[in-house]
């Protein structure tokens, strides 16, 4: 019989759930193991560096590792097909490696401004960073949906209802958190939730309609930072954002911001967007725009059919 189980099921979700099932099952048999795979902040900045990845996939309870092994599944389903196998896994890892990160670094934070020591060995762990980020993506696809791009994905159910699923997962996630003594996982939720914004904004590879350029990240007004929050909250958030962002145009070199703005003046040329993006070039922009133009001229001089079209239009 051809077409197996494991050609069915993504690799995304295979090495996801797998190594969820494994560490807990580890775990299970020998609880001491969480010292050597959990974040604790004092220990890995002291040489166990490997804790910023085994933490997000150590689930120490049985609902949260059946939680996180059906988003693990979910995400495999909606997004490998849609991105390929090398983004779906480098969107994980990106995820649980910069929770993971931003946790210790809050952490560390507080410990140097409270010099409380138990803060350095606290013990964080759990896919939810990474689930987070899940959200954070879903959110970005459902509007694409909307706006008719990549119709081909089985998310149309979540158009309406998106900008709601990463604060709802945060605010359940919390509460769960405060129901069984374990307010520190939190870190990890915040973080995954804000990093993998970061990136699918600012960093995702995206081959460009126009040409062979790469884009990165995501420009939509629909995918602003405030518009994962609920209504009420979006006005001080999007004012927080942008203050925000300027101290970072202030902070961060030009040279650094020029490849993001460049890329996405390639992505939207034909909406006029790019001079007021972050970053972006007007003589850049006006290449773009001139390369897009010979490009469509030597397509219509190519084709007979399209030229009769287009004169006739």
């Amino acid at each position: 019989m051809e077409g197996g189980l494991g050609e069915r099921v993504p690799l995304t979700s295979r090495i996801g759930v797998g190594l969820l099932v494994s560490l807990h099952v580890a775990y299970c048999a020998m609880p001491s193991l969480s010292g050597w795979l959990s974040l604790i902040p004092g220990l890995t900045f002291s040489g166990m560096i490997w804790q910023l990845l085994t933490s997000a996939f150590l689930e120490r309870s049985t609902i949260g590792l059946l939680v996180s092994s059906a988003a693990c599944a979910l995400f495999g389903h909606i997004f490998e097909p849609r991105w390929g196998q090398r983004e779906a896994i480098r969107f994980v890892v990106v995820c649980a490696l910069a929770s993971a990160l931003g946790s210790c670094v809050f952490v560390m934070a507080t410990f140097a401004a409270t010099r409380s020591e138990g803060l350095l060995f606290v013990e964080l762990s759990g896919f939810s960073g990474v689930v987070a980020g899940i959200a954070v993506a879903i959110h970005q696809a459902a509007h694409s949906e909307a706006r008719g791009i990549a119709t081909a994905t089985p998310i149309g159910w979540l158009v309406g209802e998106s900008r709601k699923v990463a604060m709802l997962y945060l605010l359940i996630h919390a509460s769960w958190c405060l129901l069984t003594g374990h307010t520190v996982d939190i870190l990890l939720a915040a973080h995954g939730l804000l990093f993998a914004w970061v990136y699918l904004r600012f960093y995702q590879p995206h081959a460009s309609e126009l040409d062979s350029s790469t884009v990165l990240g995501d420009a939509s007004e629909a995918f602003a930072f405030a518009s994962m929050f609920f209504p009420a909250l979006q006005p001080a958030i999007d004012s927080i954002s942008r203050a925000t962002w300027r101290v970072v145009q202030v902070l961060v070199p030009p040279s650094l911001a020029q490849p993001r703005g460049a890329s996405l003046e390639a992505a939207l040329p034909q909406l006029g967007a790019g001079e007021h993006l972050p970053g972006s070039n007007p003589s850049l922009a006006e290449q773009r725009r001139a390369r897009a133009a010979r490009s469509l001229e030597e397509r219509l001089a190519a084709s007979p059919t399209l030229a009769k079209a287009s004169s006739a239009v």
